[in-house]
């Protein structure tokens, strides 16, 4: 009878904490910080930001790409290092740009909007380190491109 009720305690001392720390996060999922929405007051200031310090000449640039029922357009852009870029889905399904390789989405951690995006949405992301980066539709693996980073 003794470890019937110790048993019991245990299992009541686990859902409390379960419990609890749910309670204390709230249920909160992470939520990747480039992703913006279509709210057209965010898109414009980071459309051209002034860079602070002894480069402040130069100015970080942000490229659009359309994702549209026929794919990416463009499906390969240049940008330099610290510039980013935006996806629109203008197409009749849900959009969700990630690195690749699918399903992973490893090649550059981090580049992944972590949700299907409607029409009209938008995800932005800042690429800091150079190279080719592949991309793709996660819910479409088959529409993909790549953004090199100089």
């Amino acid at each position: 009878m003794n470890k019937n009720l110790i048993i019991v305690a245990a299992v009541i001392l686990v859902l409390v904490i379960l419990g609890g720390g749910y309670l204390l996060l709230g249920g909160k999922t992470n939520q990747p910080v480039n992703n913006v929405s279509d709210q057209n007051t965010q898109e414009n200031t980071q459309a051209v930001t002034p860079t602070v310090g002894a480069e402040a000449s130069e100015e970080v640039e942000t490229t659009t790409i359309e994702y549209t029922d026929e794919g990416f357009d463009p499906s390969s852009v240049t940008i330099k290092s610290g510039d980013s870029v935006t996806w629109t889905n203008n197409s009749s399904s849900q959009m969700w740009v990630a690195s690749s390789p699918h399903p992973v989405h490893t090649d550059y951690p981090g580049f992944d909007a972590l949700k299907g995006m409607q029409e009209g949405e938008s995800y932005t992301f800042t690429f800091t380190k150079t190279g080719a980066w592949k991309y793709h539709n996660h819910l479409n693996p088959s529409m993909f491109g790549e953004v090199v980073v100089e």
